[in-house]
Order: C-alpha cells, then sequence, then structure tokens
C-alpha cells in the first residue's frame, strides 16, 4: 500500500499550470483535474451549484475574507526590492442564523486567478457560509484552528471540512502563499509575478527531476510557508486584541492547532516544532519537508495518508518510485520515534492525495475509488475527533482503537508507556 505523498503534476513560478510529471508531493489533485477538464465541462456545467454538505454542527458559519501585507518583509519570489509580502486569508466561524441571506460564493473575485485557472470550474459554486455573519455568542472564546493549503492551491481549497470546523465551534484561518499559488492579482491593485527563486527546469530523467523539485522545495519555498505561517499567528493575536474586529476578544490564542494538506501538511507539522502557539497538529496526506522528521515535535500529532498505490508516470520509473515512497515514509517513521507527545496514523483505503481537498466535488466520482464525500466524513470525523482531545480536553473513541463506524480506515496510535 503506497502511502507516500507524491503526486503528479506541479505548479511554474509564472502561475500556470502545466502537464509536466513531477513529483514534488503536491498537486496529484490538480493533476487530476487537469488532465480530465477538457472533457469533462459539459458535465461540470450541468453539477448543481451547492456542491458542500450541509455543515452539521450545531452552529451556522460565517466567512470573512481579509488582505494582509507584511510590510516588514520583502517579497521574496520577486526582484523588486520595493515589493511587500501579500497574504489573503480566508476565516470560517462559528456564528448565528442569519435568515434570508445569500451563501458566498467559493470563489469571490475570479480577477484574482488568471484566465486559464483551474478555479473558473467552480465560480458558480455555492458554499454554505454567510460573508460577516454575526458571530456565535460564547461563554469562552473559540479555539482557533490555521488551516494550510496544498502547494499551488487556494486558501479556501478546503471548504468541505473548514465549514465543517466551524459549525463545531472553531474559527479557521486560512491564508495563501503566493509564489506557490495561482494568485495574480490582490484586492489593492497589486500584481504579481513572480521572477525570481523559479522551480528548477525538467531534465527529463525522472529520478533527477524529483529530487530537484524537492530541493527547490526545501530551500526556497519551505522556510516562506513557515515565514507567511508565523505572520498568519500574529495576525490572528492582533485580530483577537483590537477593538472594533469581528473577533476581539473571541479567539482563544492558548487554543490553536493546525492543520493542512500536503505541502501545506508539512508546514503544519514543522511550526509544531518551531512555534510554542501551535498546540496539536494534523498533517494531511504531506510529504515532510524541514527537519522535524529528523527531531520530532512535542506537541501531538496525527498524520493522515492515502491508501492508493502510487505508480510513476512512465512504467519504467517504477522501480524510482517505489525507492521514492520508501524514503517519504521513512522520514515519516523517523518523525514518530522521535516525538514525545501523542501520535496518531490515519491510512483510508481507496483513496489518492486529492481526496484531502474539494478538487474531487467538481467533477465524475471515479468508481474505483472511493466516494468524495465518504472520504471527506471521515477526515472530518477524525479531525474533529483530534482536535476536540488536544484543544478541548473531550476523549474520542475513534482514537482509542479502529472504528467499525469507519472499517476504511486503517488506524494506528503511539502506544501508551507502561506505568
Amino acid at each position: 500500500m503506497g502511502r507516500s505523498r507524491l503526486g503528479k503534476g506541479q505548479m511554474n513560478r509564472a502561475q500556470r499550470f502545466t502537464t509536466r510529471e513531477l513529483l514534488g508531493g503536491v498537486l496529484a489533485a490538480l493533476a487530476l483535474v487537469l488532465s480530465t477538464a477538457a472533457q469533462n465541462d459539459k458535465q461540470v456545467e450541468t453539477q448543481k451549484k451547492e456542491v458542500f454538505p450541509r455543515p452539521t454542527g450545531p452552529y451556522a458559519v460565517g466567512t470573512h475574507e481579509y488582505l494582509w501585507v507584511d510590510q516588514k518583509r520583502e517579497e521574496p519570489f520577486t526582484k523588486d526590492p520595493s515589493d511587500r509580502r501579500h497574504l489573503l486569508a480566508r476565516v470560517w466561524y462559528p456564528a448565528e442564523a442569519a435568515p434570508g441571506k445569500e451563501p458566498a460564493l467559493y470563489v469571490l473575485d475570479m480577477n484574482e486567478y488568471p484566465e486559464k485557472s483551474i478555479y473558473r470550474k467552480g465560480q458558480d459554486f455555492k458554499t454554505n457560509s454567510v460573508t460577516d455573519a454575526p458571530l456565535a455568542p460564547t461563554k469562552r472564546p473559540f479555539p482557533v484552528l490555521v488551516y494550510q493549503p496544498g502547494g499551488g492551491t487556494a486558501r479556501f481549497i478546503a471548504t468541505f471540512q473548514a465549514e465543517q470546523l466551524a459549525s463545531r465551534g472553531y474559527v479557521i484561518v486560512s491564508a495563501d502563499h503566493a509564489g506557490f499559488s495561482e494568485t495574480v492579482l490582490f484586492p489593492d491593485g497589486y500584481r504579481f509575478l513572480a521572477d525570481t527563486m523559479l522551480a528548477p527546469k525538467e531534465t527529463g530523467h525522472f529520478r533527477d527531476d524529483v529530487l530537484n523539485n524537492w530541493g527547490w522545495l526545501e530551500r526556497d519555498v519551505f522556510p516562506t510557508w513557515l515565514a507567511d505561517a508565523s505572520f498568519t499567528l500574529d495576525k490572528i493575536a492582533e485580530l483577537d486584541k483590537t477593538p472594533g474586529q469581528l473577533f476581539y476578544k473571541q479567539l482563544d490564542l492558548s487554543r490553536i492547532g493546525m492543520m493542512g494538506w500536503s505541502f501545506g501538511g508539512a508546514t503544519c507539522v514543522q511550526m509544531s516544532k518551531d512555534d510554542r502557539r501551535v498546540k496539536a497538529v494534523v498533517d494531511q496526506d504531506g510529504q515532510l519537508f524541514g527537519d522535524v522528521w529528523k527531531k520530532g515535535t512535542s506537541r501531538p500529532l496525527m498524520l493522515m495518508h492515502h491508501g492508493n498505490e502510487d505508480k510513476a508516470p512512465k512504467p519504467e520509473d517504477n522501480s524510482v518510485m517505489k525507492e521514492l515512497i520508501e524514503m517519504t515514509q521513512a522520514q515519516d517513521r523517523s518523525l514518530l520515534e522521535h516525538s514525545t507527545n501523542d501520535w496518531y496514523e490515519v491510512t483510508i483505503a481507496k483513496t489518492q492525495h486529492g481526496h484531502f481537498s474539494d478538487f474531487l466535488l467538481f467533477f465524475p466520482k471515479n468508481p474505483a475509488e472511493l466516494d468524495p464525500y465518504r472520504a471527506h466524513e471521515i477526515i472530518t470525523a477524525y479531525t474533529v475527533a483530534f482536535f476536540n482531545k488536544y484543544l478541548r480536553g473531550e476523549g474520542s473513541d475513534l482514537l482509542k482503537a479502529p472504528s467499525s463506524e469507519y472499517p476504511e480506515v486503517t488506524f494506528r496510535k503511539k502506544k501508551e508507556e507502561k506505568p
């Protein structure tokens, strides 16, 4: 069973998706979407616009977007020294019901993206969230979850779980990462085009291309994402402490968790080691980067994996693929061996990398794979159980042993030490 987060396809620095068959631990879902988009255009047009299941928690869901500019930091992916790092953030939160209010669109402004953007496929989809709905009253400030999207994807790419978590009393904050996303235009008029720290050119040799790509991600991209995540935590604290803000004195800064998909998952795990503000972390199918896999984390940790076997683009490269998968699995084992707190592993049968995102909701289902809605139900259930335990102190049978409710899951946990 392949549990690597290796995936085909990547995004170049000029913000255009390519069909290059590179592995980077990111964008497997995009590769799937791009390979089928042309023949499925008609089917997408006839799909219902309400693709997201209704949230099942006790709260309605509100949403708001922010543009954050880090004036202390130059934009690393452009050569202009006057450019400053821009982050677009979307927040989902527990809200009061807003009868008669239209739910927010999935993509708020298509001008943010280039003409051939994959997000134009979802521009008419509605969410269950109401823009600027009144924050639900609470006796205790809400815990916060910082979501990190996959490499090259948008801040809202896990709306399926963000809305569910918000309906259960969490505030979820997710920011994009320019230079490894499709955004080309920001609300303040800033036009973004990366012209430095570009992805390595292909050599045509599968193994070399993969390792070169990993090296670029490790050296150039990962440090920027960590800095973005730290800045996001700073801005969350600012929201809580600024009078007049929607979240003024409503965020529990002592109960912050992080979760992310793919490259975003790797960012979360590293942050759990580097930043004491992060109290617990869920990595959803993310290949590890940084040094956390060598040193471990002191925070509670959950690793989620897809269950389908990864195969190379060309059959003659399958032996190299196997070698690369073994490398990522060895890093997972090292992480768990060096981590000092509770840890869990969840592998979901018949899933691929894209199941941990919204992408598979937009296209016809693959009958050989797990239904995306079922996969999302499982991902959300284990994510909720984990954060409820480590941010709210609520126990869950899901974290004790394999569950008959979710037979698709292979479950492992850290063995309890004998007294």
